[in-house]
């Protein structure tokens, strides 16, 4: 599947070795879903969008805003606004989201960890902020 996933949608970093995908066009492909997550946040911080429920199953690889579910935006800025009303911790408040993209983001490079260690991955991670 991640084979067919960089081919189709990262056709620009593809290349193959005698085990398939090379290890250079996974680290290529995490770096390009860290950035384009990075960006995705940035622009809805920079708009006062506030995602009400960031689970991992609503995030994109390619850097998309998915499941609208509950949203919304800022009147005024409030850093601690949340826009799921089931969200009594404030998780995914506005001021959170970078920090919850960083843990989708974890949770990502660990999934891949069986061939891309999660060593290389994380690196990519750590300049997020």
């Amino acid at each position: 599947m991640l084979q067919f996933i960089i081919k189709t949608y990262f056709p620009d970093i593809y290349q193959e070795d005698e085990h398939g995908v090379s290890k250079l066009s996974l680290r290529l492909f995490f770096e390009e879903v860290v950035s384009s997550t990075a960006k995705m946040v940035a622009l809805w911080q920079s708009v006062g969008y506030v995602h009400g429920v960031m689970n991992t199953d609503n995030m994109s690889i390619l850097g998309l805003t998915i499941d609208y579910g509950p949203f919304g935006f800022m009147e005024h800025y409030n850093p601690r606004l949340v826009s799921n009303h089931s969200d009594d911790q404030a998780r995914y408040c506005y001021e959170e989201q970078p920090s919850v993209a960083k843990w989708n983001l974890r949770r990502l490079a660990g999934a891949l960890d069986p061939i891309l260690p999660i060593e290389e991955s994380t690196i990519c991670i750590e300049n997020f902020d």
